[in-house]
């Protein structure tokens, strides 16, 4: 019989003292669609969102690589039609498509190839979605529902949305900024979330609870969180990856700096058996690795 670990996960990952840059969902398109009924542990899944809806947004995330579905809502929203975007984290050309629909079979319609080829329907809003799923991981509930209650009552209402699980519940309350994917976790109701929206909407990075970005693999997060954190260097376009080079658990990174056209060479290590933490409540302790700097 397993025995369950009583201990939160969010608790057991600040205990170990766990670095939370490299451990982004690595995403390249996310399809964000609102859903205002019950989210279970496998929100999507078990919706009520028609079966033909729900095959039509399978194939456009098989047609788009390293894509995701995301449900999305408010506690409050006046608002009768539904909402659906699809936001493309591009490091050179990040973009947000915007649609509202009557019904969920009006979204058959799409082409989602062509809209992603496409300039229509582009959005210059910026938006934010924040984990509030505790019927997935009970952390998410507990610490990221306070923090889009938060928000709601705030500057940013009208551009966040709770979202169904987003990946690394351990990092509660775990939040991503869109187009870009700038991926942050640990953040606290008050300030410091409308702390990060406000740098994000001033195109900047905020190092101290960033994660990664989601077009970026994790020892590229990695090595863009020790890059911008020696450098001093916050705004969001200002390196740009170039190419990446393994040999021996350790990799050798470029970024090309926009503003002098430098290269830039990471290298760091990944350390696999680095801390011992529990990844998602009730489950028993796993090691998860850290990436280490060696030279920058």
């Amino acid at each position: 019989m397993r025995i369950k670990n009583k201990k939160p996960c969010h608790e057991s990952s600040l205990e170990s003292k766990e670095r939370m840059y490299g451990t982004a969902p690595r995403v390249d398109v996310w399809f964000l669609l609102e859903y205002r009924g019950h989210w279970s542990g496998k929100a999507y899944k078990d919706s009520k969102i028609p079966k033909a809806v729900k095959s039509f947004l399978n194939k456009g995330v098989k047609s788009a690589p390293s894509s995701r579905i995301q449900l999305i809502k408010k506690q409050k929203n006046p608002d009768r039609q539904l909402r659906f975007y699809i936001a493309v984290s591009d490091e050179t050309d990040p973009r947000l498509y915007e649609f509202n629909f009557n019904s969920y079979e009006d979204l058959l319609s799409l082409n989602i190839k062509k809209i992603l080829k496409s300039e229509k329907h582009i959005s210059n809003e910026k938006i934010f979605i924040v984990c509030t799923n505790g019927e997935y991981d009970r952390c998410c509930g507990k610490i990221g529902m306070p923090v889009y209650l938060d928000i709601a009552e705030g500057k940013y209402a009208q551009q966040t949305w709770e979202a169904n699980h987003i990946g690394g519940h351990r990092f509660a309350s775990t939040f991503v900024c869109l187009p870009d994917g700038l991926v942050y976790g640990r953040v606290r109701e008050g300030k410091v979330a409308e702390e990060l929206m406000k740098q994000y909407e001033e195109g900047k990075v905020n190092i101290s609870s960033y994660r990664g970005r989601s077009c970026h693999c994790g020892e590229v997060q990695a090595a863009e969180y020790y890059l911008r954190k020696e450098t001093g260097v916050s705004e969001i376009s200002e390196f740009i990856f170039t190419n990446s080079k393994k040999g021996d658990k350790k990799y050798t990174i470029k970024f090309l700096s926009q503003s002098d056209n430098k290269t830039h060479r990471v290298k760091i290590r990944q350390d696999k058996s680095a801390v011992k933490i529990i990844k998602s409540c009730g489950d028993k302790d796993s090691s998860i690795p850290q990436y280490i700097l060696l030279r920058l």
